[in-house]
């Protein structure tokens, strides 16, 4: 057995050696996955609202309801929601993704009672404070402005308008200043009745305490949330035809940014395209880092991204040059993304980053309960989380070359240049 395999071997052996895991689905459509433990007394949690930016009624909504979810309830402070869990050396957050929401929280098993508490005062009673309501607003629109000064935020700001047109994906969830501004508290009310539905929620808990306890506990609190599902209109978007826009701006550098078109999550290539995009652009020893910065000095910072959506799925890849290099740099973008020679070195090494990256990234209980919430929510099933490194490993050359053709159809592009 390989020195990768046995490290492989260990460190899965530390996240689900001797661990007891179980899914509970409660009357009312939620779903919990629970894990049970054994270590020095920790227990983090993910609740997912599968919702997101989807439907909403004014961008910037879902991401300022969330933001407001833990600064005060009808029974608690946003100080009292804080110390609930900082007192045991824990944390709780929210925040909001494209295709859902989700609550972040840590404790130890002592505290776990008086965080269920404000957690379920935080689903079941938020106030959304006015005050609270207009510094988050500024804050939320200082943060829009400040992003648009850097190169690659700006030709993504542009190129999500351009390859999402029509669908929840073409702004942000932080959402587009004159919408931001124009929110009201009554809109985070009725965005928060909107999705709030127990079909739509998964609960995902890891935590040194026993399952049975853990069950309890849980069940209690969540059963108490509302029945009913949020429904997600599909919003497909293909890429048709191929363009690039160009954007002004002051600077010395020129940004490029290109999306290509992916395969869906439910597609059997869809792991295939997980190691193509490491190939393509994942560290120093990807195809574009090589290609664009050592053999041809571009620029130092160059990769490509795959992110997990529910809908129209991306691949996008970045390079950042001088503006005299800047057509040279785009052609030889695409020329690397599309028709570079691949070999099995290639392969087995973006296997091998992969594999490591995902098994070291879920070392904590707060990862590994965001990874079994989010693989539940996006439609893989929570065991995606034990099985997703025996599918990386099971993709072979031939599924790497044969999902890189849906790179070849067409490309949408932004060059940002002074």
């Amino acid at each position: 057995m390989s020195v990768f395999l046995l490290i492989i071997f260990f460190l899965f052996s530390l996240a689900y050696g001797g661990a007891k895991l179980k899914e509970v689905n409660l009357e009312n459509g939620v779903k919990l996955i629970i894990k049970e433990t054994k270590g020095r007394g920790i227990v983090a949690g993910s609740i997912f609202i599968k919702s997101g930016t989807h439907e909403e009624e004014r961008r910037g909504a879902t991401n300022l309801m969330a933001s407001l979810l833990t600064k005060g309830t009808k029974t608690f402070s946003s100080y009292h929601i804080a110390s609930a869990f900082e007192d045991w050396g824990g944390s709780i957050e929210a925040s909001t993704a494209d295709d859902y929401i989700y609550i972040n929280f840590s404790t130890r098993p002592e505290g776990l009672e008086q965080g269920l508490r404000v957690i379920e005062s935080i689903l079941l009673e938020p106030t959304f404070p006015e005050e609270q309501l207009q510094v988050e607003k500024r804050r939320v629109i200082a943060s829009i402005r400040s992003r648009r000064e850097g190169g690659f935020e700006l030709a993504m700001e542009r190129l999500r308008l351009i390859t999402y047109r029509g669908t929840s994906y073409e702004v942000a969830p932080a959402g587009r200043e004159e919408d931001v501004e124009k929110v009201e508290r009554e809109d985070l009310i009725k965005r928060w009745q909107q999705v709030l539905k127990g079909k739509n929620i998964v609960v995902a808990v890891v935590g040194d305490m026993p399952l049975e306890e853990l069950e309890k506990k849980f069940r209690a609190v969540f059963s108490k949330l509302p029945h009913g599902e949020f429904n997600l209109r599909a919003e497909d978007k293909p890429i048709k035809e191929s363009l690039v826009e160009r954007v002004q701006r002051e600077g010395a550098q020129a940004t490029i940014l290109c999306a290509f078109e992916g395969v869906p999550v439910n597609s059997p290539d869809f792991f295939a395209l997980r190691v193509l995009n490491s190939i393509l652009g994942d560290g120093m020893t990807s195809k574009l880092f090589d290609e664009l910065r050592e053999k041809r000095g571009y620029a130092y910072a160059t990769y490509s991204m795959f992110p997990i959506r529910l809908y129209s799925p991306r691949v996008f890849a970045y390079i950042g040059t001088s503006p005299d290099k800047k057509e040279s740099a785009l052609k030889d973008l695409l020329w690397v993304v599309q028709e570079a020679e691949i070999t099995n070195e290639d392969l087995e090494l973006a296997k091998k980053k992969i594999i490591g990256g995902y098994l070291l990234n879920r070392q904590t209980r707060g990862r590994q309960a965001f990874q079994l919430g989010f693989w539940e929510v996006m439609g893989f099933g929570y065991k995606m989380d034990q099985e997703y490194v025996k599918h990386i490993e099971n993709v072979r050359l031939e599924d790497v070359l044969r999902v890189r053709e849906s790179l070849k159809k067409a490309h949408q592009c932004v060059v940002v240049e002074p």
